[in-house]
C-alpha cells in the first residue's frame, strides 16, 4: 500500500467545475513536492452519429485543450490523450500513487447508458482512486467500511494511513445483514490491527460501530457524520458489477462525502 500523503497523483480533468473541485482535493493529499497531473481525454464516440466518422483529435484542438489546461491550472504538468476516457485514465496511472477525480453522480437511465467513468476508473485502476462531488472540507473523522473478507484489509490499511496523515480519528463501521449468525465485529478488528504496520498501530485507535441490516444504506448513513470514506473496491461476478455494480460503486454513486477506494489487488 502506497503512503499518504501522495508523490504522485493523476487528475483526470474534462474542465468542469468538479474538476476543480478534483484537482483542489488532490492538493489536499500530495505531498510536499509532488508531481501532480491534469489528464484530460478527448472521447471518440464508438458508433459512428448519423453515418458520419466519428471525428478525431486534431493538432488544433490539441492546443487549444492544452492551452485551457494550462489556464486551468498553471505550472501544472498536463496531457492531452483521446479515446475511452477510463481505459485512457487506468493506463496512465501506472506509476503514480493516486488517482484523484469529480464523480458527476450520472442516475437511473443516464448512468445505465452512458456509464460513469469515475466507477469504471474505481472498478479497474491498480492505484487507489479518490472520487470526489464537491470541494474540500476539513477531515476530522475517517470511516472504514470492512466485512469478513480478506480484501477488506486493503480499505482499512488505506483508511487508516489516511487518518493518520489527516490526524483524524478512526471509525472502522461493520455492517452484518445477519446478526445471530456473523461472526464477532472485535475480532475482525483485532486482526485488521494486527496487519497493520506498527507506526500505524501506534498512530490510530479505531472505534468500532456495528450496524445491521443493508451494507450500502447503512455506509451511506453513517457516512454523514465524517470527512472521508475509504473502502476496498472489489469486483464480484459480472452479473452483480452489470446490473447493481459492487458496494464500493454503489457507494460512490450515492455518497455526498469523498470516497477513496483501495484496489483489492484481484
Amino acid at each position: 500500500m502506497r503512503d499518504l500523503p501522495a508523490s504522485r497523483i493523476l487528475v483526470p480533468v474534462d474542465l468542469s467545475p468538479v474538476s476543480a473541485h478534483a484537482w483542489r482535493w488532490a492538493e489536499v493529499f500530495a505531498a510536499p513536492g509532488a508531481h501532480m497531473e491534469a489528464l484530460y481525454v478527448h472521447e471518440i464516440p464508438p458508433t459512428p452519429v448519423m453515418g458520419l466518422p466519428s471525428p478525431s483529435l486534431s493538432a488544433a484542438m490539441r492546443a487549444r485543450i492544452l492551452a485551457r489546461l494550462k489556464r486551468f491550472r498553471p505550472g501544472a504538468a498536463v496531457r492531452v490523450e483521446q479515446g475511452d476516457p477510463a481505459s485512457a485514465v487506468v493506463r496512465r496511472a501506472r506509476g503514480f500513487d493516486l488517482i484523484v477525480m469529480g464523480s458527476h453522480g450520472r442516475r437511473g437511465l443516464d448512468r445505465a447508458l452512458l456509464g460513469s467513468v469515475c466507477e469504471s476508473v474505481v472498478r479497474d485502476a491498480g492505484v487507489p482512486v479518490l472520487a470526489v462531488k464537491a470541494g474540500p472540507r476539513r477531515v476530522t473523522s475517517v470511516l472504514a467500511p470492512v466485512n469478513l473478507m480478506p480484501y477488506s484489509r486493503k480499505g482499512f490499511e488505506l483508511a487508516a494511513r489516511a487518518a493518520a496523515a489527516f490526524g483524524a480519528t478512526l471509525a472502522v463501521l461493520h455492517v452484518s445483514r445477519d446478526a445471530q449468525h456473523d461472526s464477532n465485529p472485535r475480532l475482525l478488528l483485532g486482526g485488521l490491527l494486527a496487519r497493520l504496520p506498527e507506526e500505524l498501530r501506534k498512530a490510530v485507535r479505531p472505534r468500532l460501530i456495528r450496524r445491521d441490516g443493508d451494507p450500502v444504506r447503512e455506509i451511506l448513513k453513517e457516512s454523514r457524520r465524517h470527512g472521508l470514506v475509504v473502502l476496498t473496491a472489489h469486483r464480484k461476478s459480472l452479473f452483480s458489477d452489470l446490473v447493481l455494480g459492487t458496494i464500493a460503486e454503489r457507494v460512490l454513486r450515492h455518497c455526498p462525502r469523498p470516497v477513496l477506494a483501495a484496489p483489492s489487488g484481484r
